[in-house]
């Protein structure tokens, strides 16, 4: 096992190095410069975009799949993944935490509009993966191939690990309840709900994503409003800590940043290909809109819900941090993780704190798991394309969810640090394949930006013509059906 650790733990530093900065927060910062930084000028028509598609016998609605993603999104790493970061790169790991959720709205906004324009009709269903993007847009079957893979056997296989045992931990913390016990049961209902396929994914996601992000906000709010005197203090130590202005409670400025990477582009998902499959799946009628809405997820997973778990632990003081410092009211014993941020909202509500996160954390991260396991199916299901093979589609999807739930189970018992692991290093390797690919595709989702833009100054509800912007590898006979009318109408 130590062996395994320790394996795992070289891998991330590579995975999560210098390089990763690079990478994620440059191509951030590109494409944003690129699209006008459109998640500033033009924030409104991000969140208008979440409603503005309807679902079809082929599709789920973009609310949906805005959902399904945000089930993803909104997870571990929001709630135990923020107090990690603030245990080993200190406060001010939060504040390059907001900035690569900044940077990071626009490369999901890329891989996510690009994931609309090459989707495929795969057994009546919209599909679409960063696998797909590859083949036909990059014409590099191969490496549609490798990411199909890097991303299919990453969500099956490891990236449930921290949702499972975190869920597990928090009502351990909470009840005393084995951690066994309380995974076997999240892997009973997840067999449940997965057996339905997307629609039932993004029914179970449209109905609990609103409940459970609503009341995570509320309880953010009890605690600024009992605690409003620190923010200027919380604010100082956020600030000073991004700098390595305060060795004491932060510890070295690469710390920081690495892990406010870290965590923000693991609670996103900005880069990784995760949210491209339900981004995909949608009925939408320019490939832009599904990519505004999806950037729209970004801001409200990174910059609210994650800040709302970082406002929690420090305004109350119960967090301490690897250089040594000792909140006011530290969890004694914890590394970061749920015990910060079931012992901040127990100090506000004494008995219902502890309970509150454990019921918050169940829902997060067991949407995650849901959302993991349909990102698992797309991709690998790219291994099993054409006519003919039904038969071993079916036969794959079976199997696939058994090897899911029998692993739920098995990672709800493993030690937290290898769990996080292992997460990390599935999501670490991803993102470099995928990243990659974007760097050398943007320029597509460019063009698609410019010309939803100059629709829209045209007073037009913008869709897209596969003829008036052709791009090689697009199945142009889907968006002619899909856009017959709107195209008939301008002929005339």
């Amino acid at each position: 096992m130590e062996a395994i650790s320790s394996l795992v733990g070289t891998l991330n530093g590579f995975f999560w190095g210098i390089g990763m900065l690079i990478i994620i927060g440059g191509g951030g910062i590109w494409f944003s410069i690129k699209l006008g930084f459109f998640q500033i000028t033009h924030h409104g028509d991000m969140w208008k975009r979440i409603f503005s598609g309807g679902k079809s016998e082929s599709g789920i609605s973009t609310f949906a799949s805005f959902c399904t993603t945000m089930a993803m999104r909104i997870g571990t790493g929001n709630v135990a993944g923020v107090a990690v970061a603030i245990y080993r790169g200190g406060p001010g790991a939060i504040f390059w935490m907001w900035i690569i959720g900044i940077t990071n709205a626009a490369v999901n906004f890329v891989e996510c509009t690009l994931g609309q324009l090459y989707k495929r009709k795969i057994d009546g269903e919209y599909r679409g993966s960063g696998a797909m993007c590859a083949e036909y847009g990059w014409n590099k079957k191969w490496y549609g191939t490798i990411l199909a893979l890097a991303l299919g056997l990453g969500a099956a296989l490891f990236m449930p690990a921290a949702a499972t045992n975190t869920i597990s931990d928090s009502f351990k913390n909470a009840a005393g309840v084995p951690m066994w016990v309380t995974s076997l049961i999240v892997a009973a209902i997840l067999g449940v709900i997965i057996i339905g396929g997307i629609k039932r994914i993004g029914d179970f996601a449209s109905l609990v994503v609103p409940f459970m992000t609503v009341a995570y906000l509320l309880f953010t709010i009890i605690i600024v409003v009992a605690n409003i005197g620190q923010i200027p203090a919380v604010f100082g130590m956020i600030f000073k800590g991004a700098f390595g202005k305060d060795a004491v409670i932060g510890g070295a400025i690469g710390t920081a940043i690495r892990q406010g990477v870290q965590r923000g582009t693991f609670s996103s998902a900005s880069g990784m290909g995760e949210a491209v499959p339900a981004a995909s799946a949608t009925e939408t009628s320019h490939p832009v809109k599904q990519g505004l809405a999806n950037a729209a997820g970004v801001f409200l997973d990174t910059i609210v819900v994650c800040s709302c778990t970082a406002f929690m632990v420090l305004l109350t003081g119960c967090f301490n941090t690897a250089s040594g410092y000792q909140g006011a009211a530290a969890v004694a014993g914890q590394e970061g993780g749920v015990g910060f941020v079931q012992a901040a909202c127990d100090s506000v509500i004494a008995g219902f704190g502890q309970w509150f996160v454990a019921v918050m954390l169940l829902l997060f991260s067991f949407t995650c798991i849901v959302s993991y396991y349909y990102e698992a199916e797309t991709s690998l299901l790219y291994l099993f394309q054409g006519d003919g093979k039904e038969k071993q589609r079916k036969t794959f999807q079976l199997v696939l969810k058994v090897v899911m739930i029998v692993l739920v189970v098995i990672y709800g018992i493993v030690p937290a640090s290898m769990a996080w692991d292992l997460s990390d290093l599935a999501l670490g390797s991803v993102t470099w394949f995928q990243t990659i690919m974007l760097w050398f595709l943007a320029p597509k989702a460019f063009a698609l930006y410019k010309d939803y833009r100059a629709q829209m100054d045209a007073g037009k509800d913008p869709y897209y013509d596969p003829d008036k912007l052709p791009f090689d590898g697009v199945d142009k006979d889907l968006w002619r059906s899909i856009n017959k009318d709107r195209i008939a109408a301008d002929k005339k």
